[in-house]
């Protein structure tokens, strides 16, 4: 299938309405690549910009995150049940002190040093508060499909951080970026944190990451950064009506369909894990699945 969303015909089925107590959108269920993009692009006209941009560049652009559970929230790997009451500044401690040998690349140094050693802890699996998206809505669906034989429907976020971060109210613009002043509310300095300082911020905020991982720039990584509140989906402003938050149902008998038509687009465990590990993945994918 071409990675087009020409000649899809949006039905009212694919657009259901929430429930007069729920706030989060609910879309789907999918059963095409072409009627997942067209939804995609619906979203984004539900939700306008304040200002309409001059150039394309100047667009704000949605967040996607791919989920293999359609009933799981979004809360990062510390706040869930393995890792619950683990000590994060320990185990910062513990990555940053050993890590530092087993970095083949530029070490992270300068104003947003601590960030660089987050934002490696989150993409190697380490716990933190950091909850993964991206802007590219394939590589979203990418990752709520991934596994093999999924026991249930998948399911895709969609949220507006320009949105998520003016609830905020931090005086900004969009995303943070790690060398912002707002951003040391979210995370402080080993030393102060071992001192007592601690993360006071109720609300995650949206971040955007430097490519401190070839990963992150292949994904179009975007982040949340979690601060008091464990999971989205619970927090005051998405109960409201007007949340800018939801999420596409994918159901388990599309899932293989769809994951071949990802491949045909280009997104696949090569081109979204770019090292040689991804493309072990992705040649057992592929001669496993059509052998």
């Amino acid at each position: 299938m071409p990675c087009s969303v020409g000649g899809c015909t949006l039905n009212s089925s694919l657009l259901s309405r929430p429930p007069i107590d729920m706030a989060i959108k609910e879309y789907g269920p999918v059963t095409s690549l072409s009627e997942y993009l067209k939804i995609t692009r619906e979203i984004h006209e539900q939700w306008p910009e304040e200002e309409k941009p001059k150039r394309r560049g100047e667009e704000h652009a949605l967040w996607f995150r791919g989920q293999r559970c359609w009933n799981w929230g979004l809360l990062p790997k510390i706040y869930r049940k393995p890792f619950k009451g683990a000590d994060e500044d320990e185990i910062r401690l513990e990555f940053q002190s050993q890590g530092v040998q087993l970095i083949a690349g530029r070490l992270p140094t300068g104003k947003a040093e601590k960030w660089d050693w987050y934002f490696l802890m989150q993409h190697h699996g380490v716990p933190t508060r950091l909850l993964d998206w991206t802007e590219n809505p394939l590589v979203g669906l990418f990752f709520a499909i991934e596994l093999e034989n999924n026991a249930c429907d998948s399911a895709v976020w969609v949220l507006d951080p320009w949105w998520l971060n003016k609830k905020l109210r931090l005086g900004i613009r969009g995303p943070m970026l790690p060398d912002y002043s707002d951003s040391d509310s979210y995370l402080p300095e080993l030393e102060e944190a071992f001192s007592g300082k601690e993360v006071r911020r109720g609300l995650p905020a949206a971040i955007e990451p430097p490519h401190v991982d070839r990963r992150v720039a292949a994904q179009l990584s975007r982040f949340l950064v979690f601060g008091t509140t464990q999971d989205l989906t619970k927090s005051k402003p998405v109960k409201r009506r007007a949340a800018r938050l939801g999420r596409i149902r994918i159901p388990k008998a599309k899932q293989k369909l769809l994951k071949h038509d990802l491949d045909d687009c280009g997104v696949n465990f090569a081109s979204i894990y770019p090292d040689l590990e991804g493309l072990a993945r992705h040649i057992l994918t592929r001669w496993k699945e059509y052998s």
